[in-house]
């Protein structure tokens, strides 16, 4: 510490409850200026769905997806979303796709992400999606910050 700067003052960090939501709208104002009203936090609605195709043999494809809303601008995440090899190109891939879009769509999704490399990445943007940049950084939980030195494997940034 510089001798120009003063300590900070004590404070602790707890789960928010209900009685902090004036104040944690109050803060989400820097935020969101126009939807920091709509928070809902501390409450967050997260729901998850998994779906598969199958054929007469068993389950050819899953897909996992998870919505996230806390009243400012709900997003879903497509978790997982694999194909057995032998039947790409099907459309189960497509088809399962369609039922996580339709799924977040009817939960309010106004964006869906997805983390993809390589045929994945090609796959998504033919239905549609786009590349992303801008603010998104990531960290795996068990990192120090000394650990951190360039980016993770099979990254394309």
């Amino acid at each position: 510490m510089h001798s120009d700067e003063t300590a900070p003052e004590s404070f602790a960090v707890r789960t928010a409850a209900a009685a902090d939501r004036d104040a944690i709208r109050r803060l989400l104002q820097h935020l969101h200026p126009q939807d920091a009203g709509r928070a809902t936090l501390p409450l967050i609605r997260q729901e998850s769905k998994t779906f598969v195709a199958s054929d007469e043999r068993g389950v050819i494809g899953l897909a996992a997806v998870t919505v996230v809303d806390y009243g400012v601008e709900a997003y879903g995440m497509i978790e997982e979303l694999v194909v057995e090899d032998s039947r790409r190109g099907e459309g189960v891939g497509s088809s399962l796709l369609e039922s996580c879009r339709s799924w977040l769509e009817d939960a309010g999704a106004r964006v869906i992400f997805v983390s993809a490399l390589d045929d994945a990445e090609q796959f998504y943007v033919g239905a549609g999606f786009s590349r992303c940049s801008g603010p998104w950084l990531y960290r795996s939980p068990g990192d120090q910050p000394d650990d951190v030195q360039g980016s993770p494997v099979g990254w394309v940034g």
